[in-house]
C-alpha cells in the first residue's frame, strides 16, 4: 500500500466525499463476493474522523482469508 497520491508525492486527502482533511489511515477489507466467484477488496485512506466511524461492512462474505484492517499512513 502506497502512503503517496501518484500524482504529487504527497499524503492523499481523506476518501469521503465533501471532506478534504489529509488521509491519515488506511482501510481494507478483503471479503467473498456474493456471487462466491471470488475475494474482493476495498481499500479507502481517510482522514482520523472518519476512520473513527468505520466498521467491517461485509461480515456476510466472510471466509478463510477475510481481513479488515486498518493501518496509518507511514509519517503520520
Amino acid at each position: 500500500m502506497s502512503d503517496e497520491s501518484p500524482a504529487t508525492g504527497s499524503t492523499p486527502n481523506c476518501h469521503r466525499r465533501d471532506c478534504d482533511e489529509p488521509a491519515a489511515f488506511v482501510v481494507l477489507e478483503r471479503y467473498q463476493e456474493e456471487t462466491g466467484k471470488g475475494a474482493v477488496e476495498a481499500e479507502a485512506t481517510l482522514c482520523r474522523d472518519h476512520t473513527d466511524e468505520e466498521s467491517p461492512a461485509n461480515l456476510g462474505g466472510a471466509y478463510d482469508d477475510y481481513v479488515f484492517r486498518i493501518e496509518p499512513i507511514a509519517g503520520d
